[in-house]
């Protein structure tokens, strides 16, 4: 965080972004693409269903396998073959055996390499094996918090929605809340709002966003925090709700009370009420009805 500090001390506005979600990838072989930065992962993981099941059962290619699997470290220790833990075998009861078990330990009492372990049961269960890996942020609360006091860092995470199979990171704000500010105390609930909200606003140009002031556009989010909570806390849902009818995991919020923009309710205890008061704001501009709505 260095850097940040002396660029503003030198009058240059750069912010940076804290990582504060806990959070997982979970993911079957046959859709999974993040381990593609290995050549041979890469070549073994793309074409049909039918063609990367013949690949990835290759023995030849599975020495290349082997021999990349440090390569997969790149995205984080957890993602790694043998950090991986079983956790759904879909039509192959004959599987549930390694439901709960970490590819490490199978490959262990089986005596394989940990990607020959997991590559023979996502195989033997036509690559709909889910596997999980670790926390792909730090559950550390005290590194984070410190991360997530500092001056120039908004929370959040930068996925941006491109991996919506794999994980979720939009619970970020309410894992802050509940674990940084209600469960630890690492954060005041000043310090969290000013993360969540002011500093994103002022760093997009949004200037008079972020905050409650006279006159500024009323959009307002009402939480209970004693009962904040994500649902599922630690699995996701998956909606169907992608064109296409394809498919997304989400995480859902218990606890928001109500959800004001421009000062009219949009959602009240998470149901959506169907008002659409905002408006499209281009170059940092803000409407003239937006104005006198906030005015009122």
């Amino acid at each position: 965080m260095e850097w940040v500090h002396s660029c503003n001390e030198r009058g240059l506005r750069i912010v940076g972004q804290g990582a504060n979600v806990r959070t997982w990838f979970a993911f079957t072989l046959d859709l999974w693409n993040l381990y593609d930065y290995s050549p041979a992962w890469n070549q073994a993981t793309q074409g049909t269903t039918a063609e990367k099941l013949a690949k990835l059962a290759d023995r030849v290619l599975r020495g290349k396998l082997r021999d990349e699997e440090p390569m997969l470290a790149s995205i984080g220790e957890q993602t790694r073959p043998g950090n991986l833990t079983i956790t759904k075998t879909p039509g192959h009861p004959e599987l549930e055996r390694y439901i709960g078990r970490k590819v490490s330990e199978i490959a262990a009492v089986e005596s394989k390499h940990p990607v020959d372990a997991m590559l023979d049961i996502a195989v033997a269960g036509e690559l709909k094996v889910e596997f999980r890996g670790g926390d792909a942020t730090s559950s550390n609360a005290k590194m984070v918090g410190e991360v997530m006091r500092d001056p120039y860092i908004i929370a959040g995470v930068s996925d941006g929605g491109a991996h919506t199979k794999f994980f979720t990171g939009g619970s970020y704000t309410t894992d802050l809340l509940t674990w940084l500010v209600r469960d630890t105390k690492e954060l005041t609930l000043e310090e969290a709002h000013y993360h969540l909200s002011f500093l994103p606003a002022q760093a997009a140009g949004f200037l008079d966003r972020g905050y409650l002031r006279q006159g500024a556009p009323a959009d307002i989010v009402v939480y209970d925090l004693a009962n904040l909570r994500r649902t599922p806390e630690w699995d996701y849902e998956i909606a169907y709700d992608f064109p296409a009818n394809e498919w997304r995991r989400v995480q859902r919020a218990e606890g928001y009370r109500w959800t004001l923009v421009n000062g009219e309710v949009t959602f009240e205890d998470g149901r959506c009420t169907g008002a659409t008061p905002g408006q499209l704001l281009r170059n940092r501009q803000v409407g003239a009805t937006t104005l006198s709505a906030a005015a009122k």
